[in-house]
């Protein structure tokens, strides 16, 4: 009873004296003081990252790479992959810092993160008419009585996605592939929502380009939202492009929110899934994912995460629950 008794007040006053001991810790700042004169730094990303300026592109677009290099040595008698996202400005520096842990541990390869962006990012910038034009595969002007007459960012000067991808293919890749040790044959693309949409116009019309693919929430809604889902330019292509022979193994990973399910985009991912699957392509690997709980403005996270992990899950076996086979 009495060693109870002194453990409980020996117990009481160490809760007294660091009670005591914060409360002169902060006795020692003034908060008022501290607000005024605390003088800010420029935010330095915590990896290191080569900015690239490239020439001006045929199409008169002036673009910038964003190149974070791999943080781990390739294993032996690799090379180090390239994983490139669109939407520079939304994806690259999110993407390129929260995957340290998969590269680390082997859960994806060595890895140069390429962001392709824009030179005028950070200033004013219009890049909602950026992504329309490079992303989208046809031009769209909807009359003044369609839904989105006012959004002009949305369609402005759509239908540049050949020229871009034309650009990214004979520029942007062999430039890479030149500058760096990184294997020219393994590619990965990353997109979401507009930039969704434009990987899925890779995937469809240039073949090989890339072998790993991770698409989220893609816009497949283009070129009218209005139309029946087998009118749009996505369910055409697939169609036109049936017979497109891929001359590597190509895994697609294809992801949206459940609560996507409100703007039926969840099922445009499903419905471009079933058609890419039933063509019982070898080369061609699908997986397509519903996130518990997520919407279009937070599906990226938990979507790249698994993505990546996914389309290399070949690495380590607990990496993903997905399987590539027939």
């Amino acid at each position: 009873m009495i060693h109870a008794i002194l453990a409980g007040a020996l117990s009481l006053a160490i809760q007294a004296d660091m009670a005591q001991a914060q409360t002169d810790t902060r006795a020692d700042f003034d908060i008022e003081v501290l607000a005024e004169t605390l003088e800010s730094r420029d935010f330095n990303y915590p990896y290191p990252v080569e900015v690239l300026d490239l020439p001006t592109a045929p199409n008169g677009i002036d673009y910038r790479l964003y190149i974070r290099p791999p943080l781990r040595d390739p294993a032996e008698g690799e090379q180090s992959s390239s994983i490139y996202l669109l939407d520079a400005r939304q994806l690259f520096t999110p993407a390129a810092s929260m995957t340290y842990n998969q590269e680390y541990f082997d859960f994806i390869p060595s890895s140069y993160f390429i962001g392709i962006g824009y030179q005028e990012d950070g200033a004013d910038s219009f890049d909602e008419y950026d992504r329309t034009r490079d992303y989208t595969p046809t031009a769209f002007t909807p009359d003044e009585n369609h839904f989105l007459y006012n959004s002009r960012q949305d369609w402005e000067g759509s239908g540049g996605a050949e020229a871009f991808f034309d650009f990214f293919e004979t520029v942007i890749i062999p430039l890479v592939e030149t500058r760096y040790d990184v294997s020219p044959s393994d590619r990965a693309l990353v997109g979401k929502s507009t930039s969704g949409l434009g990987a899925t116009y890779a995937l469809l019309e240039r073949p090989g380009m890339f072998n790993r693919y991770v698409i989220i929430s893609p816009a497949l809604w283009w070129d009218d939202w209005l139309l029946p889902r087998h009118e749009r330019w996505v369910m055409r292509a697939e169609a036109a492009t049936r017979d497109t022979e891929y001359p590597v193994e190509t895994r697609v990973y294809l992801a949206a929110g459940e609560a996507e399910h409100t703007f039926g985009l969840a099922t445009d991912v499903f419905v471009l899934f079933d058609a890419l699957r039933s063509r019982r392509n070898d080369n061609l690997r699908l997986n397509a994912e519903l996130l518990p709980g997520e919407q279009h403005e937070s599906a990226f996270p938990a979507a790249l995460m698994r993505g990546l992990a996914g389309v290399y899950s070949d690495r380590r076996e607990s990496a993903s629950p997905f399987e590539w086979g027939d």
